[in-house]
């Protein structure tokens, strides 16, 4: 008796430690969203999306080839002409997108349309983070892939419960 008490205390532990762990790779992973589309200039090291115009789209095709649409990445620099990027990420406007390294990309104010800062979302990482939480819980329990049983094998018995079939 005393032995199933402590083995569904650990059981149940082991539930929380993968819970909580599950939970906190969520948060860290976290959700971010682009806030609505401004005029101005973002502060350097932000992230941001720079949405071009018809213009832009032109000016750095050369730079990040044709048809772009939106421009992801991080300020590095800005004048009232130009602002230098760290870029990400770019989209197309047939929608496909293109993942970048980092690459230092200039591109003209004349050619944005505006500018879109990208936020840590608290609530879509805590929504993610209770999915997440609950989705492995339920397999946990559902799969008893946590705790196991508490049946200890008889060590007077002849024959182990794997040849119990063969009695």
């Amino acid at each position: 008796m005393l032995h199933d008490l402590r083995d569904r205390r650990v059981g149940f532990t082991r539930r929380v430690t993968a819970g909580l762990c599950a939970g906190l790779l969520a948060f860290q992973l976290g959700c971010h969203t682009y806030l609505p589309t401004q005029e101005l200039v973002p502060v350097t090291g932000r992230e941001v999306a720079v949405e071009l115009n018809d213009r832009g789209r032109l000016m750095v095709a050369g730079q990040l080839g044709e048809s772009v649409l939106r421009v992801d990445g991080t300020v590095v620099s800005t004048t009232d002409s130009m602002i230098t990027m760290r870029v990400s990420r770019t989209v197309q406007v047939r929608g496909s997108t293109v993942v970048w390294t980092g690459e230092s990309v200039q591109i003209p104010s004349a050619g944005v349309r505006g500018y879109r800062v990208r936020e840590f979302s608290r609530g879509r990482t805590v929504a993610l983070a209770v999915g997440i939480v609950g989705v492995l819980t339920f397999l946990a329990t559902s799969l008893d892939l946590i705790g196991g049983g508490s049946e200890k094998p008889d060590p007077t018995d002849p024959c182990p419960p794997i040849c119990t079939n063969d009695r």
